[in-house]
């Protein structure tokens, strides 16, 4: 009996702050790291409570095994399994964190908890109801395990408690690393007074960034394991150490400085940009072995940003520094277990801090996928260049523009490019799925340079989904007969022209290209780099070739007359500026692009020759690749570019019969 009372004081008490630690997380709001302080304290107590709960149930049930009340004990029981549930629920928190996939887990952990202190109540009611009276003669009270002395025991737990949390905050305190800005001394402010011009980057006060607040992806990915392994695929991961990037920023270094690699490394690289790197004496994200040319584009590049200043580009955004979790600064191993326990229970903050409601909006996308020139890097004047935001918000895929002319889903860059797809991940929603951080898009090329034959996969199969479609336009026979006779005319509506093509004479072809499906123009991006074009081939029924456009030469390159999808930039001297070295380009010489929801008509003209054996077969093949051939052959004068893959977009085929000239008298 005495062990038993011993054990209920020391219960309740531990109990008292459990309930205590939940209900003010629950109910109250609290600075966050104290929320993560008492959910740590709320767990210990948890697992504290759980253990004598156990032991105390055994020796109470064995005592009062033969009384006769049965609602009593039925409603003991019934608050043990609700105290049951609290625990397991409680624990698989603790593994699986507070997420959106474990939600349930969590209205059932509220539920069970308060439903156990329920019952608790009315079991101790019916208990002191039922009590009988002819037991009081030979006892004090109705509670026999239960006293007055029990405030001693509860003091002692709120002193142990309170003992906890200061511990917890001096060595969270004392354990904290705290890394200062590791900026280049002697910053050189050549392109005006902030810092991270010609950048339209921002940060609170125009500071530099620390490093650990926008680089270390690797402890991202601890615990956001799927969408991890995404991104060391994609090409936002590659976007420093792709070879053709390191070719042009050490060009442009080597051209105007390293302060004018500013420009590129708010969006390629921004771990060098916003920590102060690029600056005389610093090193560009080109370098290998820093850190920037590691991440790339790091987690916290995007992570980290809460606010786009305009939809021009050039990195128009405003990064901000994350708050701190407990233990977030510290090196040693178990209070890093600790720090990641923290962000699971509470990742109230965490998503507050990283998830701003920008990252979910095509503007968000424009800070770096649209760009413009100034004079300050060119020599010459303001000019505009790629800007996929404003060729999707001119689309039918953007609801805000009249309704008559919309796509009935609207879709966001996101949609097509970040799809939701399993995931085995802290950040999975109900459903267990996540939104793809391979960013697929039209690079190819990165995927077969890094030996990601997933991404390759997934990128050929997004290139190919028939968003872009190719259709040869039947030849109507010119020479087919026309009768006299009456025939009603309701028949002719499903009838189609007769279609043939004939020896000797001038025929003529139409193929269309439409961009049905392409949220923004086609081909998009840096079109002065990539190449889209239709390979028009037309042969005879023994497969001799009669004519034939698009079609590589020797060199690789495309020949001279195809229809190709592209940009040719110049410089103020009129001349092609094919290096990608955007810094002399103040104008185009040619651009040809298919906008979305547009089609585009292409006429060929052929003779078919009289050896010519019928049927005539005509193929046209719309083809895609990263980059032009004679920017290749320059990148891999420096460095290595493993492979550069074409891509069959969609193909139409038509078969046309032979007939033979004749005139008609």
């Amino acid at each position: 009996m005495m062990k038993e009372a011993s054990l209920l004081k020391i219960f309740i008490s531990v109990l008292f702050i459990l309930i205590v630690t939940g209900t003010i997380n629950l109910l109250f709001s609290i600075a966050p790291l104290y929320q993560q302080m008492l959910s740590l304290l709320h767990l210990l107590t948890g697992i504290l409570s759980s253990s004598i709960a156990f032991y105390y149930g055994f020796q109470h049930t064995k005592r009062t095994l033969g009384f006769r009340r049965t609602m009593s004990v039925f409603i003991g029981s019934m608050a043990f399994v609700g105290f049951f549930i609290s625990l397991v629920t409680g624990l698989i928190l603790a593994v699986t964190g507070v997420t959106e996939a474990y939600k349930a887990y969590l209205t059932v952990h509220h539920f069970s908890s308060y439903f156990c202190v329920f019952l608790t109540i009315i079991h101790l009611i019916f208990h002191w109801i039922s009590f009988p009276l002819r037991r009081l003669k030979s006892q004090d009270s109705r509670f026999m395990t239960l006293n007055l002395d029990i405030y001693k025991s509860l003091l002692i737990a709120a002193i142990s408690s309170i003992t906890f949390l200061l511990i917890v905050i001096l060595m969270n305190s004392y354990t904290s690393e705290i890394e200062k800005p590791q900026y280049i001394q002697n910053y050189v402010y050549k392109y005006g007074e902030g810092k991270f011009l010609p950048s339209m980057v921002s940060t609170e006060g125009d500071r530099f960034i620390k490093k650990n607040q926008i680089a270390d992806s690797q402890e991202c990915i601890e615990c956001h394991e799927a969408t991890g392994k995404q991104w060391l695929a994609s090409a936002h991961r590659h976007a420093a150490n792709d070879p053709t990037y390191v070719r042009n920023i050490n060009l442009l270094e080597k051209k105007k400085g390293i302060e004018a690699t500013r420009y590129c490394e708010g969006c390629h690289a921004p771990i060098a940009l916003l920590t102060g790197q690029l600056t005389t004496g610093g090193k560009h994200a080109g370098v290998s072995g820093t850190t920037a040319n590691h991440e790339g584009i790091s987690c916290m590049s995007c992570h980290g940003i809460n606010q786009v200043h305009s939809t021009q580009g050039n990195a128009s955004y405003n990064f901000i520094e994350k708050r701190d979790y407990l233990f977030q600064n510290t090196k040693h191993k178990w209070l890093k277990k600790l720090n990641h326990l923290s962000i699971k229970l509470r990742p109230q903050q965490h998503k507050a801090d990283l998830l701003s409601p920008v990252l979910q909006s095509s503007s968000f996308c424009s800070s770096c996928h649209s760009q413009f020139m100034e004079k300050s890097m060119n020599d010459w004047g303001w000019i505009k260049m790629q800007d996929e935001y404003l060729a999707w918000s001119n689309s039918k895929f953007n609801l805000s523009r009249d309704t008559r002319f919309s796509h009935p889903e609207s879709k966001n860059c996101q949609s097509c490019h970040m799809p939701l797809m399993s995931g085995a991940d802290m950040a999975a929603n109900e459903t267990g799925k996540i939104n793809s951080h391979y960013f697929v898009g039209g690079n190819v090329m990165l995927a077969k340079q890094f030996n990601n034959e997933k991404l390759f996969e997934l990128t050929e199969e997004f290139l190919q989904q028939d968003k872009v479609s190719i259709y040869i336009v039947p030849p109507e026979d010119s020479l087919a007969q026309q009768s006299s006779l009456f025939i009603n005319p309701n028949l002719g509506v499903d009838t189609k022209h007769p279609i043939a093509l004939y020896r000797g004479g001038e025929s003529k072809l139409s193929v269309l290209i439409s961009n049905h499906g392409v949220g923004h123009n086609f081909p998009a991006g840096a079109i002065d780099l990539s190449e889209a074009w239709i390979e028009f081939k037309v042969i005879d029924g023994a497969q001799r070739d009669i004519y034939s456009s698009g079609h590589l030469l020797d060199s690789g390159s495309i020949e001279n007359n195809a229809t190709v999808y592209k940009e040719v930039a110049v410089d103020k001297f009129g001349k092609p500026v094919w290096r990608h070295d955007l810094f002399n380009m103040v104008g185009r010489s040619y651009i040809n692009y298919v906008p979305a929801g547009a089609t585009d008509i292409i006429d060929y003209k052929f003779t078919v020759p009289d050896w010519a054996v019928s049927p005539i077969n005509i193929s046209a093949t719309l083809k895609y690749r990263k980059l032009n051939q004679k920017y290749l052959d320059w990148v891999r004068m420096k460095n290595v570019v493993k492979d550069n893959p074409i891509i069959d977009l969609s193909r139409d085929v038509l078969s046309v019969s032979l007939n033979k000239a004749h005139r008609i008298r």
